[in-house]
């Protein structure tokens, strides 16, 4: 019953490289037998099969495959075999296009969009990339003429007029730049970016009086939140000699964002004297924190590759820019794509705000790359460098949960709590986090604490109610505080399958079947590729008297890949229903 809380706690706290199997390469040798049983035409003169040789069809159709396995390396060299001898087909050079964009190659991205925006069909993307590219060169003009061959579709509808607002603040126009970022008005969502971005376009246009209303106006709009604008805000303050109130704004930051790198090291600067850099300091400045902008805004709507794109564009215009460095690395991350997000990881400099987290992440890569031995010595050394940061710790600790060594998770977890001068309601996640290595290595009084504790920091938060009332019902303890904690958790996140699924389950315990029914069938209507969640709603229908129905689910469960210690039980069910005791059921 454990697994429906450990996905929880998975969800809470927490692959693209597939090789292509449709390339016509050569094959291995063939055997004297095999070569007997070719047809002659596929025979030499000394009675041997020629292997196998690239074609153009077979190039083209793995490259389309690797583009559908997210392999975007593989595919760019298999759009590149094609098209030898075939440098004027349009297929293969937009399938070679979206390839490399998705590779990141935007060098070779530029060289097919030259191609591109001289043949027919949709030609947006082309326009696009020589659009940044002149941005890149200093031609505005140029750079205007290509964006607005675009398209104001999909993502273009927000990328679009934050780049157009930058193009023409490079021809000096502010007040025209102002106005291209209306066009933002047309859609919800988009009103903090465009406060962020006016503001930056005043301030970089030099008008100082002008540019503290912009800045004060974006800081009372949700655009408040963001590190970005606290930053740009900040430096321009300290530029006109109001080191306290940029002092007071980053202060007030902090208390929200405590682990913030960028806040907290820019209060460490202005305390050692050290001069502040503007966030940017020209139009080509602006257009790439509007690529990263976007890129930041597209993933999260999951949009992963594309979001990699715009943050390739924007190294691209900025090379020296760590932050987008590490959105880049994070995306690699979130694709399993360890090498490629150490490799962009280590390539932030060691005086920059994010050197320490982007060591610490370097060492989960490795980890991940299974260099487990050397990932410990990295995490002790960076704990040992900061002695009163927990972060390297707890992402010690993470590892060990990886690989569910529960009685050494709940001891890294421990020295990070150790750490602690005072327990702040962001720290909920290490006791819960703690509270789940505890109660998986059977240390329930410890688990118990620690699950309570994070409930006091963060009250009636669904997963932890989830976790510490399952773990209550599958002990057949506190069954009516758990039934409050669960129908509390259900109401705040009613869609949420394993937590209905919770409830259910305590309404099984109870012996209320009914109940137990309504609640468990919506649990699978939610979530409904789980083996347990569906093994729970087979016990209680077998409760209600619904004996076939309860096969039948029980079935679907071992369809579902349960875990392995759940096999043998599901299918003793099958073969002899449930036993008259509820107690003795687990």
């Amino acid at each position: 019953m454990a697994g429906t809380r450990l996905r929880v706690m998975k969800a809470v706290l927490g692959g693209f490289i597939v090789t292509a199997g449709l390339s016509a390469c050569a094959g291995p040798s063939q055997s004297s037998e095999q070569r007997s049983n070719l047809p002659k035409a596929f025979l030499d003169e000394g009675g041997t099969a020629s292997a196998y040789g690239s074609s153009y069809t077979g190039s083209y159709l793995a490259g389309r495959h690797a583009l559908r396995e997210k392999d975007a390396g593989a595919a760019a060299e298999y759009f590149d075999e094609a098209l030898i001898g075939r440098q004027d087909d349009v297929y293969l050079i937009r399938g070679a296009f979206q390839a490399v964009l998705a590779k990141g190659d935007v060098e070779k991205a530029i060289e097919l969009a030259n191609i591109l925006v001289e043949s027919d069909g949709d030609k947006s993307a082309a326009h696009l990339v020589l659009a940044i590219d002149n941005i890149r060169k200093g031609d505005f003009a140029k750079a205007k003429e290509h964006l607005t061959q675009t398209n104001d579709s999909g993502f273009n509808v927000l990328v679009k007029p934050l780049l157009m607002s930058w193009i023409v603040m490079g021809e000096g126009d502010v007040d025209a730049a102002l106005a291209e970022l209306n066009v933002l008005d047309k859609y919800d969502g988009f009103d903090a970016l465009k406060d962020y971005h006016a503001a930056l376009l005043v301030d970089v246009s030099g008008q100082v009086q002008r540019a503290e209303e912009q800045y004060a106006k974006a800081m009372q709009g949700p655009a408040a939140r963001a590190v970005r604008l606290v930053q740009s805000y900040g430096t321009f303050l300290i530029e006109q000699g109001k080191d306290d109130e940029a002092r007071a704004l980053f202060e007030e930051y902090i208390k929200t964002y405590p682990l913030s790198p960028t806040i907290n090291r820019m209060l460490e600067d202005m305390a050692a004297g050290k001069k502040i850099e503007p966030v940017l300091n020209t139009a080509a400045d602006g257009a790439a924190e509007a690529l990263y902008s976007a890129a930041s805004v597209i993933g999260q709507e999951r949009a992963v590759g594309l979001a990699a794109t715009y943050t390739y564009f924007t190294l691209m215009l900025r090379p020296d820019f760590p932050v987008a460095q590490v959105l880049l690395a994070e995306t690699a991350e979130g694709g399993d794509r360890w090498q490629e997000a150490y490799n962009l990881y280590n390539q932030i400099e060691s005086d920059s705000a994010y050197y320490k987290n982007a060591r610490i992440r370097s060492a989960w890569t490795k980890y991940k790359m299974g260099q487990q031995d050397e990932a410990v010595t990295w995490l002790e050394e960076i704990a040992a460098q900061y002695p009163e940061d927990i972060e390297a710790m707890v992402v010690l600790a993470d590892m060990y949960r990886d690989q569910k060594d529960w009685s050494e998770a709940a001891r890294q977890y421990g020295r990070a709590v150790d750490r602690l001068q005072n327990y702040e309601n962001r720290h909920w996640s290490l006791f819960y986090a703690r509270g789940i290595a505890y109660e998986q290595s059977k240390q329930w009084k410890n688990a118990e604490a620690d699950l309570l504790k994070s409930l006091e920091l963060r009250p009636d938060y669904p997963p932890v109610l989830n976790y510490l009332a399952y773990s209550w019902v599958d002990r057949d303890e506190n069954l009516e505080e758990a039934k409050e904690m669960l129908i509390k958790a259900v109401s705040l996140r009613p869609r949420d399958g394993f937590i209905v699924d919770s409830l259910g389950w305590l309404y099984y315990r109870l012996g209320e079947f009914d109940d137990a029914v309504i609640q468990l069938e919506k649990a699978v209507s939610l979530e409904a590729a789980d083996p347990t969640i569906n093994d729970h709603l087979g016990d209680a229908y077998w409760r209600a008297g619904r004996r076939d129905e309860a096969k039948y689910q029980w079935r679907r469960a071992l369809w579902l890949d349960p875990t392995p210690d759940q096999i043998p039980l599901i299918e003793e069910k099958l073969k002899s229903g449930l036993k008259d005791e509820i107690k003795a059921e687990n």
